[in-house]
């Protein structure tokens, strides 16, 4: 349980570094010549990339009962409790009536967050093969 957690930690960690910095590169150009300054935005929008880093890590949390062996060697268990919370969020994401630039923002919190998410995934199933 202690590796699934500390997987899950490094996820979180990992996914808010590169959320952020994807989130600024597509302010900046969403922006470019407006004037705004993205050192003005870049506190709030760290901040609610982050908050939604949070959000997505506490729906990821039934992944930690993989450290039953039970559940872990059946695939579809293992799929199901590794990534449903991310992909649920995702097609929320989706659904929720919000601004594009919103959209924009939460769609790619959640892409990167899968993308690190199943980095691990390979990782783990392939130390334990």
């Amino acid at each position: 349980m202690k590796a699934l957690a500390r997987q899950l930690f490094k996820t979180f960690l990992f996914s808010v570094i590169i959320s952020i910095v994807a989130s600024c590169i597509y302010y900046a150009l969403q922006h470019k010549g407006v004037g705004e300054d993205l050192k003005a935005i870049l506190p709030s929008l760290s901040e609610g990339v982050a908050f939604l880093n949070i959000i997505i890590l506490v729906m990821t949390l039934p992944m930690l009962f993989l450290a039953n062996p039970a559940y872990y060697n059946n695939l579809s268990i293992r799929l199901v409790l590794y990534y449903a919370g991310s992909i649920v969020f995702t097609i929320t994401a989706f659904r929720l009536q919000l601004s594009p630039e919103n959209k924009a923002v939460y769609f790619i919190t959640a892409i990167t967050f899968v993308i690190v998410h199943s980095v691990f995934y390979y990782l783990m199933t392939k130390k334990r093969r």
